[in-house]
């Protein structure tokens, strides 16, 4: 390896940039299995991976507007109207797709997982104030900052 070519992968470790990462996802089921494909583009220097792994959370957030929140300061009491929020995974699992490898520079690559909601998952809601949702992230674990694909969004 060069010396350029070395600097290339220096400066992919630390920003993230050695692979672009993205996910495509099957609709969720809660009764079966469903597939989630992860693909991965690399740059022009090859990346060493130690795992390829999966998560899927899920969360539900609330929010709550038009709050009245009493603050103290220095013994005077003021008062203004706030939205409160909140937030809790109800589910929080990850997967490991595949072991160490090496992506050789240039390349695309591509790896399918099976993900199993438990029988106690929550189902996808929208309220007005509250929501559950499942997100999916997809990332490669190597030196520096993994490359990864983002949170999305799973639909039924």
């Amino acid at each position: 390896m060069g010396f350029f070519s070395k600097i290339k992968a220096m400066k992919n470790a630390v920003t993230g940039n050695a692979a672009q990462v993205s996910l495509q996802c099957e609709s969720l089921s809660f009764t079966e299995p469903f597939n989630i494909t992860i693909q991965a583009k690399t740059g022009d220097a090859a990346v060493k991976v130690s795992r390829v792994y999966l998560r899927v959370v899920g969360c539900e957030e609330l929010e709550v507007p038009d709050i009245d929140v009493v603050y103290d300061q220095d013994g005077d009491e003021y008062r203004r109207s706030e939205t409160v929020g909140a937030s809790n995974y109800t589910l929080d699992l990850e997967i490991e797709v595949t072991g160490a490898q090496v992506l050789d520079a240039n390349s695309s690559h591509e790896w399918e997982s099976q993900v199993q909601l438990p029988e106690d998952a929550l189902a996808i809601y929208r309220g007005y104030y509250c929501q559950h949702t499942y997100k999916a992230f997809a990332g490669l674990d190597c030196f520096g900052n993994d490359p990864d694909s983002g949170w999305i969004e799973l639909e039924e």
